[in-house]
């Protein structure tokens, strides 16, 4: 469960405010180590790190708490580095092979709306390709020392209809060290998020894409807006199955940062209408302004929100917080969802049934370990 008090706190090291942190952890009886096992598991404690390093927030926390914060901050830098050595590899694995790639979140987005690509924790690698590039994609993964963990279930065709990604992991690290820091995992994309009723433009998609330079090289990613629309694609799902990670919501703060002075964010609205994801994107970004309490730092959007207030779907506080119930309120967040989905419902429940074995031959490494050896 993503705890209230916790997020409130949270926002408010991110927005730098004194006087909420000291109010917050007043008191001996606040739990520093569940408040830091709280920003573990949400990946925040590395950047949470560099917002209280050198500033008057630094003199409001235990020693200890910070020596802590500052370890999980290296095991970040380390983990960036790692990354950004295996797309190095990829980029040119690709580049001399003429396969088109474009680099998703990770230390692209770091770099983008961070400007640091350790300012921000991320796991693995995600890259974008063509659909039609799929085989040749495979093997040059393959051929790059990456696994593929999915099954295919019928066929390539059917999988990619029904999904959007497979999953591929690497060995970057001997057995010393915990399974999850032992190998790198990566996700091959052919479109950025699947369901029947997008209509994603991805012409438009490839041809605004932008380079970002690191460690010497022009990698290819996505535009702003469209790293923009990823992230909030994303945060629906994650918040539809109930797995959403308050990092998320701090990745969405520093994009509206970026975005929110320089973009027509009504011209953003009408091209996310056209790609039939409109009230998804509304009712993300009414989620984040609700839940970081920040409507006043980003006043373009917020109004723009306003003004489309009948497509929100829920206008209580409370109701919303209950969206991020990660254990108790599955059925209550799916039932959020399809009513977003610019479809009728009773389709999109038939798809998302239709599409549960491809997603679960994708996903499931359960299944995959079963299959492989029959």
């Amino acid at each position: 469960m993503l705890r209230q008090d916790y997020i409130e706190l949270c926002s408010a090291l991110l927005a730098g405010n004194t006087v909420t942190v000291e109010s917050r952890i007043a008191g001996d009886d606040f739990d520093f180590d569940r408040f830091r096992a709280f920003t573990n598991l949400h990946q925040l404690s590395g950047y949470l790190y560099l917002l209280v390093k050198g500033s008057p927030l630094e003199d409001l926390l235990p020693q200890a708490y910070l020596e802590q914060l500052g370890e999980r901050y290296a095991l970040q830098r380390k983990r960036c580095n790692d990354i950004l050595k295996e797309a190095a590899i990829i980029h040119d694995t690709f580049s001399a092979a003429h396969v088109p790639v474009l680099f998703l979140k990770g230390p692209f987005v770091a770099q983008q709306f961070y400007g640091d690509i350790h300012q921000r924790s991320y796991m693995d690698i995600d890259i974008l390709i063509h659909r039609e590039d799929l085989s040749a994609a495979d093997m040059l993964l393959k051929e790059a020392g990456f696994k593929r963990l999915s099954m295919v279930l019928i066929s390539n065709g059917a999988m990619t209809r029904f999904t959007h990604t497979y999953d591929y992991h690497k060995r970057i690290a001997g057995p010393d060290l915990p399974v999850h820091r032992q190998y790198l995992p990566l996700d091959l994309h052919w479109r950025l998020r699947s369901h029947f009723s997008f209509r994603l433009d991805y012409e438009t998609i490839w041809r605004q894409h932008k380079d970002c330079r690191l460690g010497g090289r022009a990698f290819p990613v996505l535009s702003a807006e469209y790293a923009l629309v990823m992230n909030l694609l994303g945060l629906f799902f994650d918040v539809e199955l109930g797995t959403i990670r308050l990092k998320s919501f701090f990745d969405l703060y520093k994009m509206l940062d970026a975005l929110d002075p320089v973009m027509d964010w009504d011209a953003f609205l009408s091209r996310r209408s056209e790609e039939n994801i409109s009230g998804i994107v509304l009712n993300v970004i009414d989620l984040m302004l609700v839940v970081l309490e920040c409507r006043s730092r980003f006043p373009r959007v917020a109004s723009l929100v306003r003004k489309n207030r009948r497509y929100i779907r829920l206008a209580d506080t409370a109701d919303k917080y209950r969206l991020l119930e990660r254990s108790r309120s599955a059925l209550y967040n799916r039932r959020w969802a399809h009513a977003l989905y610019q479809a009728p419902v009773l389709h999109s429940m038939m798809w998302t049934l239709a599409s549960l074995p491809f997603r679960v031959a994708c996903h499931d490494r359960n299944l995959s370990r079963v299959m492989k050896r029959m």
